[in-house]
């Protein structure tokens, strides 16, 4: 296994991470693909449905590595296979432990509190307002929980300081 370091220059990176490892079925799905290189088929097999999620949590931090595997028989389709392509993390921010606990908070909500502020960032954005700064002023909420909020969720994408709704992209 090749040894690759993720560096993090920014703690709402983290979020993505945090989440893979506190939540079991994530953290199974990525001990796999730590270990050596799945299909999607594979994939289902072993872990049932939640493995997509975890999929997509991978690509949205940048460590989801992708290949294709030829059949073993000459007239198979060749597959898409994944593997995480990062080992270690390198760490280098500075953030006040009243930020870190805000991130923390984010990693750690109920899917449900989770989903109502996702709503409400969604509304914001089909208005029109979709840099950060807008939506902070438009809810009411800080800027760091906005973008927190941004990299938890599987139906935004954090752009810099824009937020967007995720498309539905091909793993």
């Amino acid at each position: 296994m090749v040894k690759r370091t993720k560096l993090v220059n920014d703690v709402v990176d983290l979020i993505p991470i945090l989440h893979l490892i506190s939540v079991e079925s994530y953290r199974k799905v990525y001990n796999a693909l730590l270990e050596k290189w799945w299909t999607l088929n594979e994939l289902k097999e072993n872990f049932g449905e939640g493995y997509m999620d975890t999929l997509k949590i991978l690509k949205q931090a940048g460590m989801l590595e992708v290949r294709w595997r030829m059949p073993s028989d000459p007239g198979g389709k060749p597959e898409k296979e994944y593997h995480v392509s990062y080992t270690h993390i390198n760490a280098s921010f500075y953030v006040s432990f009243s930020e870190l606990n805000k991130v923390l908070d984010v990693v750690f909500m109920p899917e449900d509190e989770l989903e109502k502020y996702v709503q409400m960032m969604i509304k914001e954005i089909e208005a029109g307002r979709m840099s950060v700064a807008h939506i902070c002023k438009s809810l009411n909420l800080d800027s760091l929980f906005v973008r927190a909020i941004a990299k938890r969720s599987l139906r935004l994408m954090l752009k810099g300081q824009i937020v967007e709704i995720a498309k539905d992209e091909e793993i």
